[in-house]
């Protein structure tokens, strides 16, 4: 919640749904679906709030590679997977990871590991 999002529909919402969801909303109450649990939830301390404005400044590629990263590929690996040269990987990841303002490839999955919008397994 803290990264902006106000409310949320289940995916089938019923018209009773959307319109108590609404006036929820109205009201200024969170309206999460029933599935959506409080683990689940987007951190909320500032620290994670940072790294996500960070995140939020990666291009799209700079983004495939972070998140191939965090799956644990190799830059050998994103390059194949990307079809782009292991020497544009690297240089992704110098932008990636002076974005992130990490020293390594380590500390860049730590840092985006706080954020539930990645498995880092």
């Amino acid at each position: 919640m803290a990264l902006g999002r106000r409310d949320s529909f289940p995916s089938r919402p019923t018209w009773l749904a959307i319109g108590q969801s609404v006036l929820a909303a109205l009201r200024g109450d969170i309206v999460l679906p029933p599935d959506l649990r409080p683990d689940h939830q987007a951190p909320s301390d500032a620290g994670a709030v940072e790294v996500a404005m960070r995140i939020a400044e990666l291009t799209p590629q700079q983004f495939r590679v972070l998140s191939m990263l965090c799956s644990g590929m190799l830059n050998k690996q994103i390059a194949h997977e990307l079809q782009i040269s292991e020497a544009t990987v690297k240089a992704h990841m110098t932008v990636v990871l002076r974005k992130l303002g990490a020293t390594n490839r380590t500390q860049a999955v730590l840092l985006a590991g706080r954020l539930a919008w990645i498995r880092t397994t």
